[in-house]
C-alpha cells in the first residue's frame, strides 16, 4: 500500500469516527457534525497528500452526506468570483513574463545613476523592484527572475555565489517575494481565500481592500526590518560594488526596449490595477460603487479577452490555449474548496463557530486579550513554517477568532486586526525548506544554500510577531473601528 493510500484510509476512518461519535453539544448541530467529519479529515489530507484531488473529493463527500446543496457546492467550487478573477490574471501575467517585460523593468530600476557605488541604495532599489514585479506575478516567477539578475550582477563585480553579497541578497529575495505574496492583494489566491474565511467568521464587510490597509503597513515594516538585518547583522562585504557597471546596463536597455507585445500586456495590467484601485477609493462615491459592483473578475477578464484579439506581427498578444495550459489548476481547485468551506463552516445551521466559542471562550476569558493574541500569532508562525500557509491560517483563524469574539466586552475591531495579522504572519513562511513552495526555489541550485540562514529567518519572524502585537494590531483596531 502506497503512502498516499494510507493517508487516505486514515482520513476516511477519522471522518467515520467523527460522524458517528461526535455529540450534538455546545451548540454543534447534526449538520455541523457532518460538516466537521468532512472538513477535519480534509485538512489532514491537504497536509499529507496535497491540495488538488483532495479538494475535489472533499466537496463531493460534503454533498453526498447532504451537508450542502450540490448545485450551490459546485457553484462555489468552480463558479466563485475569486477563481473567475485569478485564472485570467495568471494568464495575463504569463504573457508579461514571456515577453521579457519583467526583466526589462527590473534592470531599469537597478541601473539608475544614483545607485553607482552605493550598495545600500542598490539593495533598496533591488527590493523596490521585487515589490513592483510581485504585484503582477507569482513569487516563484519573481525568485527565478531576480536570482538570474543577481548572479549576473554578482559575477560582473567580482563576487561568487559563495560570497556574503550574493547570499544576503538571495535571502532578501526569499523574504521579500514571499512577503509580497501575503500582503499584495492583487491576484493573490492565498489572500483572497483567507479574507473569505475571516469574513465568514462574523465580519461580513471585510474585503481584500480592507485587508490591504493592514497588510500595506505590515509590508512596510517588514521591508525595513529585512534591510536593517542585512545591513546591520549579516553585514556582507560590499567593497567590490563600486565595479557595478550601471551605465552598461542602461545602454543595453536602450538597445533592447520592451517588445510591443510586452508593452500592450503591461498596459492591460495597468488598466486592471487601476480598476481595483478605483474600487477601493470610497471617497469617489459613484465611481467607486461602480467598480466595486463589477467585482474583481470583470476588469481582468475583459483585458484577457482583448489580448486574444489584439495582434502584433500577425499573432495575438495572448495565445489563449497556451496561457490557459500554464494555469496551476490544482491550486484553482484548492481555492474553490477553501471558498466553499469559508461559506459553510461559519454558517449558523452548523453551529461550528458557536461550539468553538462555548468551548474556547471560557479559557480565553481567563487570559488577558493580548496574551491570547500573542499565542495565536506564535502558533500561526510556527504552523505556517511547517505546513500550508492557507491551512495554517484557516486553523488559527477558525479557532481563535470565535474564541476572542466570545469574550465579554471585546473590541471586535481588535479581533479583526488580529485576523489580518494572522493572514500576514501565515504569509511570512520563510524559515524552513518546507515552509512554502517558494522556499524550494530559494534553497536550490539557482538560489542559495539553506545552511546558516535559519537564524536570520527565525529572528525576522519573531520581530514581525512583536511588531504586530505592539504596533500593527493597535493601529488596525483604530482603522477598523467604523467597519464592525
Amino acid at each position: 500500500m502506497k503512502k498516499q493510500q494510507k493517508h487516505f484510509l486514515i482520513a476516511v476512518l477519522a471522518g467515520a469516527l467523527l460522524y458517528f461519535l461526535l455529540p450534538e453539544a455546545n451548540g454543534l448541530t447534526k449538520a455541523g457534525i457532518a460538516m466537521l467529519s468532512v472538513f477535519l479529515p480534509t485538512i489532514y489530507l491537504w497536509l499529507t497528500c496535497g491540495t488538488s484531488w483532495t479538494s475535489l473529493l472533499s466537496v463531493t463527500v460534503a454533498v453526498l452526506l447532504g451537508t450542502y446543496a450540490g448545485a450551490n457546492a459546485y457553484g462555489t467550487l468552480w463558479g466563485n468570483v475569486v477563481c473567475a478573477a485569478i485564472i485570467p490574471f495568471m494568464m495575463v501575467a504569463t504573457v508579461l513574463e514571456e515577453s521579457g517585460a519583467f526583466e526589462w523593468i527590473v534592470k531599469w530600476i537597478i541601473s539608475r545613476k544614483f545607485i553607482h557605488g552605493r550598495p545600500t541604495l542598490f539593495m533598496i532599489m533591488f527590493t523596490l523592484a521585487m515589490i513592483i514585479i510581485s504585484i503582477f506575478t507569482a513569487p516563484q516567477v519573481v525568485a527565478v527572475l531576480f536570482f538570474k539578475l543577481l548572479e549576473d550582477v554578482t559575477t560582473s563585480i567580482g563576487y561568487t555565489k559563495e560570497d556574503g553579497f550574493y547570499k544576503s541578497q538571495g535571502l532578501l529575495i526569499g523574504w521579500i517575494s514571499q512577503l509580497c505574496d501575503g500582503t499584495l492583494i492583487w491576484g493573490r489566491p492565498y489572500i483572497l481565500t483567507m479574507v473569505a474565511i475571516v469574513a465568514g467568521l462574523g465580519f461580513g464587510n471585510f474585503s481584500a481592500a480592507t485587508y490591504f490597509k493592514f497588510a500595506g503597513l505590515y509590508l512596510l515594516f517588514a521591508v525595513v526590518v529585512a534591510i536593517l538585518m542585512v545591513k546591520l547583522w549579516m553585514r556582507p562585504d560590499v567593497s567590490k560594488f563600486k565595479s557595478f557597471d550601471d551605465a552598461a546596463m542602461r545602454e543595453e536597455l536602450k538597445k533592447t526596449p520592451i517588445s510591443k507585445r510586452g508593452k500592450i500586456a503591461l498596459a492591460g495590467m495597468a488598466v486592471i490595477l487601476l480598476c481595483y484601485i478605483l474600487a477601493s477609493m470610497e471617497f469617489l462615491g459613484p465611481v467607486a460603487t461602480y467598480f466595486s459592483g463589477i467585482t474583481i473578475a470583470a476588469p481582468v477578464t475583459l483585458v484577457c479577452a482583448l489580448l486574444c484579439v489584439i495582434t502584433v506581427d500577425g499573432k495575438p498578444v495572448m495565445d489563449f490555449g497556451k496561457a490557459a495550459a500554464k494555469v496551476p489548476w490544482g491550486m484553482i481547485v484548492f481555492l474553490g474548496a477553501i471558498m466553499f468551506y469559508a461559506g459553510a463552516v461559519g454558517g449558523e445551521d452548523y453551529g461550528i463557530t458557536l461550539c468553538l466559542q462555548n468551548i474556547l471562550g471560557p479559557v480565553v476569558a481567563k487570559m488577558p486579550v493580548i496574551v491570547t493574541i500573542i499565542i495565536g500569532l506564535i502558533v500561526a508562525s510556527l504552523a505556517t513554517n511547517f505546513c500550508s500557509n492557507t491551512v495554517s491560517g484557516v486553523i488559527v483563524c477558525s479557532s481563535c477568532i470565535p474564541a476572542l469574539m466570545s469574550v465579554p466586552g471585546i473590541n471586535q475591531a481588535q479581533v479583526l486586526a488580529f485576523g489580518c495579522a494572522v493572514i500576514a504572519i501565515c504569509g511570512t513562511a520563510i524559515c524552513t525548506l518546507s515552509a512554502c513552495p517558494l522556499m524550494g526555489i530559494i534553497y536550490s541550485d539557482i538560489g542559495i544554500e539553506y545552511k546558516g540562514t535559519a537564524k536570520y529567518s527565525v529572528a525576522f519572524c519573531a520581530v514581525m510577531i512583536v511588531i504586530c502585537a505592539a504596533i500593527l494590531i493597535p493601529v488596525g483596531t483604530g482603522m477598523f473601528a467604523g467597519l464592525v
